[in-house]
């Protein structure tokens, strides 16, 4: 995460930290910045305290009563929004880890100032004119590898369908935001989804298999978050060759047991 060079100019923080204990505000907002990053600027309340302020607070080690005016401020000012009863979003975040959207701006910012600049050059001469041309190749390659990288990675709107396609098969629907975040994640860090659905009948097969009960299904949220398709699945049931003969020393008994007179026996 970078911090802008303003961070701390910005009328929200100077508005923060003017309050009293603002600077203890500000500190718990940068720690829920910190704790937001591996989920792209979420934070979920996973049921762990009372309430979200509560969990937060015990995850950053902070006093919960200025968590939650922090959270209240951070509220009011539009720097965190409630996306689900369980989904928190920060959305400094993506401006902050150079999201698409925002490296896309700085690039745009980048060409403008390198155009009026080369324009003024131009004026001054041919050597001016050739260096201007190297600019704007320069400019062109910056274009081609951002068009690449947008090109390459699907919207949210695909992703999410995707998603719904191996949320259908998958037996447990329990935590399906958090699912959902986890496979975004996955499909980021090279997974497909013919992985992901494999595992997914892996898992079904063995819980076939075990014959086992609904309520010890992995919760979808947990399967997704653990990346629960790399594991390895039982896919044949379990045979135990069982010995009935009798052990050696019972095997000696018999041998010394006396014949039976067949005479003397009454029918």
């Amino acid at each position: 995460m970078k911090l802008k060079t303003d961070f701390f100019d910005q009328k929200e923080i100077k508005l923060l930290r003017r309050i009293a204990g603002g600077d203890t505000y500000t500190i718990i907002y940068l720690k829920m910045l910190l704790r937001s990053l591996k989920n792209d600027g979420k934070l979920f309340y996973e049921a762990m305290g009372d309430n979200f302020a509560e969990e937060i607070a015990l995850d950053i080690n902070e006093n919960p009563e200025d968590v939650s005016l922090t959270i209240s401020y951070l509220e009011s000012k539009g720097l965190l929004e409630l996306i689900e009863n369980d989904e928190y979003f920060l959305n400094k975040v993506p401006e902050m880890v150079g999201s698409e959207s925002y490296s896309a701006e700085r690039v745009r910012d980048y060409r403008a100032k390198k155009k009026l600049q080369s324009n003024t050059k131009a004026l001054h001469g041919n050597s001016d004119v050739i260096s201007c041309n190297e600019e704007i190749e320069l400019e062109l390659e910056i274009d081609i590898e951002l068009e690449k990288e947008i090109d390459n990675k699907p919207s949210k709107k695909v992703l999410t369908e995707r998603f719904e396609n191996l949320w259908k098969e998958y037996p447990n629907k329990q935590g399906k935001a958090k699912a959902f975040t986890a496979y975004q994640k996955a499909i980021k860090d090279g997974v497909t989804d013919e992985e992901i659905s494999k595992g997914i009948k892996a898992y079904k097969k063995e819980l076939a298999l075990k014959q086992t009960e609904q309520k010890f299904i992995a919760h979808g949220s947990t399967w997704f978050n653990q990346r629960r398709w790399e594991d390895e699945h039982e896919s044949e049931p379990i045979r135990i060759e069982q010995d009935y003969s009798l052990p050696e020393e019972y095997q000696n008994t018999l041998d010394d047991l006396p014949e039976i007179d067949e005479s003397q026996i009454i029918y």
